[in-house]
């Protein structure tokens, strides 16, 4: 299944710039690759803050496709865990 990250979601306010989000973005592979994800927030937390971040203006095609590949991730079934 394809996720695709619209350029602005109307619910969701980024915090994040163009200058910052570089490092969003790197804190949540790190988090995500580490399976941080499953451990004390859910798959939807997680997923939200993606969402959150996609939500910057100015993201390059490079930034959108790692943020992509992020919430693909989040949507792979995890053993024991009800979807969510």
């Amino acid at each position: 299944m394809k996720t695709t990250i619209k350029k602005r979601p109307a619910n969701r306010e980024s915090p994040y710039t163009p200058r910052t989000v570089e490092d969003a973005i790197a804190h949540l592979e790190r988090i995500l690759s580490a399976d941080g994800a499953y451990s004390l927030f859910s798959r939807t937390y997680w997923r939200g803050r993606v969402q959150q971040v996609g939500a910057t203006r100015g993201l390059t095609l490079q930034q959108r496709t790692r943020l992509e590949i992020l919430l693909e991730s989040l949507s792979s079934p995890v053993p024991g865990e009800e979807p969510s």
